[in-house]
Formats: C-alpha cells, sequence, structure tokens
C-alpha cells in the first residue's frame, strides 16, 4: 500500500511533516528504532510513536505515552497524560 507521506517531501520539500507511528508491545529501544527508521522513510521531521499495547495507551482511552524522535534521534519521552496533554506537548516540540 502507498502511503502519501512518502510521497509529500518529492512535491512540497518544505513541508514540516510530523509522522505517526503505532506499535504493539516492543521495548523502549526497539519502539525507538522502529519511529527512526520510518522517519528517515518518509523523510518525515519528527515522528510520535506510541505502544497501543501498553496499558492506558492508544486506543480507546483517554491517556496515552509518547515519544517524539528527531532526525538527529533526539527522543522527547511525553509520560501517561492525558491525549490533550499529550498533543499540546507534541505541539510544543514542533513550535520549538
Amino acid at each position: 500500500t502507498k502511503k502519501i507521506i512518502d510521497h509529500v517531501k518529492k512535491v512540497s520539500p518544505k513541508t514540516f511533516i510530523v509522522a505517526f507511528r503505532a506499535e504493539y508491545k516492543l521495548s523502549k529501544k526497539d519502539l525507538i528504532e522502529s519511529a527512526y527508521k520510518r522517519l528517515l522513510q518518509a523523510n518525515a521531521d519528527l515522528i510520535v510513536v506510541n505502544d497501543v499495547g501498553k496499558k492506558g495507551a492508544g486506543f480507546g482511552t483517554e491517556t496515552n505515552e509518547i515519544f517524539i524522535v528527531d532526525r538527529e534521534k533526539k527522543v522527547v519521552h511525553v509520560p501517561l497524560a492525558l491525549k490533550r496533554e499529550v498533543a499540546r506537548k507534541i505541539l510544543d516540540v514542533v513550535n520549538e
């Protein structure tokens, strides 16, 4: 399946792209590695990854825990919090 995100930078090189990735039951190290690999593949600027297998995180909950990874592999961890707070943190990192 083709993903639109994989083609955006080709069409619009200056577009700032934040990719999102959901994984299931990975270690923190593997979660970040998987996210970074996808970030490079999509030529994104940031990627937000979460483990949907973790209790209280992901789909069907009001909370989430995420890691935000940039192109230099700098990682920002957002511990389990309300999704509204998690979204604010993502916007804070994007605006840095």
